[in-house]
């Protein structure tokens, strides 16, 4: 396979491209690692780097890469998802094959798979980026990641915890490993003075899927609600959860102080107006939503779970809390309405971390990635 041209692409900062970037991802729906892939995929063409995204199926945010002038492939007619597709793997090896990029980067456990299968003899080097520890994973599920993990090139890691399961669990060695943590390309929003106080409002923007604990917020809520009544809650996302978690609002007495938007694309400017931003997850990666909120300098009282302890610091730039434990994440509420200078100061902590941990930053370690597995590929035969 012939690599793709490198001298008409110039780009204005960071590594120079070896050719084009494939972004392999499982859908472009509201989740944030799909979220994620989007971001990375402008950012890279805004550098001048040829960069095309493949699915399985399209989504939400597709819309915004079309808008970006980026070429969306979707590959089959439906989603793959948490399994392994034959016709999905077979369908992106046609397209390798057509678009001779320099990298793969895929995204998600299906789009993993499917990558190495897609460049099976082709010398196409595979970045793969893990968002999530995936406890989902059955004991199946796990051989085939191993099988995976051995395969591609370079893993990058979202979460120290991520991290530590890649080399302790699975033996990938620690020097294919990136820890790189998310960051939102969002733009800043400016220093604003919140509601604060017992008006204020808290809010949790996520898909509606057991693993992110809504349930948990919606009982907190209850708790929240009796002791500070004119506080008022809004659940921002969409999902398979979301009629039962609507109908778990109002066996709760929740009518008319929790309000559920569905998606929005404007979640960014929605987290934004927020007094507080919850992430009462049970398990997790690093959430793009904890990003933008201490971007806007919103403080983030989150669950002690995964890749959150590594945004988050207790009592610096937010709160972290038990997870599945309603009266803790309750108590932390009440904690911060009750005391807006508090939450304000945890919030411009947050947001000088968030200027640290730039978009900019990320896309730079990225490139730099690219570079390096491009260089050391074998080059394959025409």
């Amino acid at each position: 396979m012939e690599r793709a041209d490198r001298g008409s692409w110039a780009p204005t900062t960071g590594a120079a491209p070896p050719g084009a970037v494939l972004l392999v991802i499982d859908s472009l729906d509201g989740g944030g690692a799909e979220r994620y892939v989007v971001d990375l995929a402008i950012a890279l063409r805004g550098r001048g780097w040829p960069v095309e995204v493949a699915c399985s199926t399209g989504g939400v945010r597709a819309g915004a890469l079309t808008d970006a002038g980026i070429p969306v492939s979707v590959l089959l007619g439906g989603l793959v998802k948490r399994r392994v597709s034959g016709g999905y793997g077979r369908a992106l090896r046609r397209l390798v094959r057509d678009r001779r990029p320099a990298v793969v980067h895929a995204h998600l456990y299906a789009s993993a798979a499917a990558a190495v299968v897609a460049t099976r003899g082709l010398s196409v080097p595979v970045v793969l980026t893990e968002h999530t520890e995936a406890p989902w994973r059955d004991r199946a599920a796990r051989a085939i990641s191993r099988r995976v993990y051995q395969r591609v090139d370079h893993v990058v890691a979202v979460s120290s915890a991520i991290r530590d399961t890649l080399v302790g669990t699975y033996g990938v060695p620690s020097g294919r490993v990136d820890l790189l943590l998310p960051a939102t390309a969002a733009p800043a929003a400016a220093p604003r003075r919140a509601t604060g106080g017992t008006a204020a409002t808290v809010g949790v923007v996520g898909r509606l899927v057991p693993e992110k604990g809504v349930d948990v917020f919606l009982r907190a809520v209850a708790l929240v609600s009796a002791a500070v009544p004119a506080a008022r809650f809004v659940v921002v996302g969409d999902g398979p959860l979301r009629a039962a978690l609507e109908d778990r609002a109002v066996s709760l007495g929740l009518t008319g102080v929790v309000t559920f938007t569905g998606f929005r694309p404007d979640a960014p400017q929605l987290i934004a107006g927020l007094d507080v931003l919850v992430v009462p997850s049970r398990s997790d990666g690093s959430p793009l939503v904890v990003c933008e909120a201490m971007a806007a300098g919103i403080p983030v009282v989150a669950s002690r779970v995964g890749g959150l302890p590594d945004l988050v610091a207790h009592g610096d730039s937010g709160l972290l809390v038990r997870p599945e434990d309603p009266a803790d994440l309750a108590r932390s509420l009440v904690r911060l309405l009750r005391d807006p200078a508090a939450a304000q100061a945890l919030g411009r902590r947050g947001r000088q971390l968030a200027e640290a941990r730039s978009h900019a930053r990320l896309v730079d370690r990225m490139t730099e990635v690219y570079a390096a597995v491009a260089r050391s590929a074998v080059p394959a035969l025409a």
